[in-house]
């Protein structure tokens, strides 16, 4: 009002283009729109209420720019993936949400409530529940901590549902376009040649139920709400036979079926070994001070522990390249697959640590643009000298 501000964007520097509709922007056919560059982790451009005209105006001059060849048919439907509830329901399990809720709703209560005037009435409860808890028999509160339990599975369904209803993913030209929730609706718009970073995860029980969650990181920042699912994961949850087909449509590049992974170093393995002492070892000096058997217990398990990781992960880690990306998998609990486009590095850094000079060892560290830091980077470590001097010249 009293100091006016103009910023000007250029279309072809817009990365994201992230859409917020609330109960009101719907009823009234508006949009909320935010604009995200490369340029640190804000929207460069906030619209509160567009509309949906002058979005779709919007989008057509911000993608018609990229240059990108004309897309493939989509499918009839226009959408390439949808989330099926089952694994909406998974993906609330997994999250555990229900604590966020019951937090939430007690910090709600202090802040506008009187928190006094609530202890005051809650005080003569809690009195008689303490005089009556002595009297509950141990089949008593195991139903009590399943009835808390499911009520709070049930809040962390509730939210997954209300976050990821209808959720999907439609290609429109070069344009991947993510849609989900039921009363706030969150769309965000992602270029393919746009992919920085592509990565696969699976945690434990996603691999034990056949299931894996799909990140696609462009060079605009993330600055979306943890509830703002649409940006937050390009697939939240899918079943794992679906990855080939969804990989497709949003990297071709990543092929992750077809690469030809390379081992390590032959004494990563032990490298491995020696960091997970260095790091268990602490925890196990601090059982020598109550006993010598629980020091030495705690010692024994910690090198146990040290070398099942270490196997673990030697067994694990490994990369691979084709004619156009380098891909890393990694993880022990967690697997993760990462891929990165040739075209896409920015900068590369070879380095060697007093310990890997004396095993001839190098690791490589690849970044891409954005503000993501370490998400948009992709790490080789323990490679042979000569591997990495020959990875980093063809780099």
């Amino acid at each position: 009002l009293f100091v006016r501000s103009v910023r000007h964007v250029p279309y072809a520097r817009v990365q994201n283009i992230d859409t917020v509709q609330g109960p009101l922007h719907r009823l009234l056919g508006v949009v909320e729109v935010r604009l995200e560059t490369a340029s640190g982790s804000e929207p460069e451009a906030v619209f509160r209420v567009i509309s949906q005209a002058h979005l779709a105006d919007l989008r057509a001059r911000v993608f018609g720019v990229a240059g990108a060849a004309p897309a493939s048919a989509p499918a009839p439907d226009g959408a390439f993936f949808r989330m099926s509830a089952a694994d909406v329901a998974l993906y609330g399990f997994f999250s555990q949400r229900g604590l966020v809720l019951v937090g939430g709703a007690l910090v709600a209560l202090r802040e506008f409530a009187s928190w006094q005037g609530i202890e005051e009435r809650l005080a003569p409860g809690l009195e008689r529940m303490g005089e009556g808890a002595s009297r509950l028999g141990p089949w008593a509160w195991l139903a009590l901590g399943v009835l808390a339990l499911a009520a709070l599975q049930l809040g962390s369904l509730l939210w997954a549902f209300s976050t990821l209803h209808g959720f999907q993913i439609e290609r429109v030209g070069e344009d991947l376009r993510t849609t989900c929730g039921l009363l706030t609706r969150q769309t965000a718009s992602l270029p393919r040649t746009r992919v920085q970073f592509l990565e696969v995860r699976q945690g434990l029980l996603q691999r034990w139920l056949g299931r894996a969650t799909v990140r696609a990181l462009s060079a605009g920042g993330d600055s979306t709400q943890d509830t703002q699912m649409a940006r937050k994961w390009l697939v939240p949850l899918c079943a794992e036979h679906a990855l080939g087909a969804i990989l497709l449509e949003v990297q071709p590049a990543a092929d992750f079926a077809a690469v030809e992974w390379r081992a390590l170093h032959p004494r990563a393995r032990r490298r491995m070994l020696w960091r997970e002492l260095l790091r268990l070892e602490p925890l196990a000096q601090l059982a020598w001070f109550h006993s010598v058997a629980l020091g030495l217990g705690a010692t024994l398990a910690a090198a146990a522990l040290a070398f099942l990781h270490a196997r673990l992960r030697a067994r694990n880690l490994a990369w691979g390249s084709s004619a156009e990306a380098l891909f890393l998998r990694d993880g022990v609990l967690t697997r993760r697959l990462a891929c990165v486009r040739f075209e896409k590095i920015q900068a590369l850094a070879l380095a060697q640590t007093p310990l890997d000079r004396r095993a001839r060892m190098a690791r490589i560290t690849l970044d891409t643009a954005g503000a993501g830091g370490r998400e948009l980077r992709l790490v080789l470590p323990f490679l042979g000298l000569r591997e990495a001097l020959r990875l980093a010249r063809r780099l």
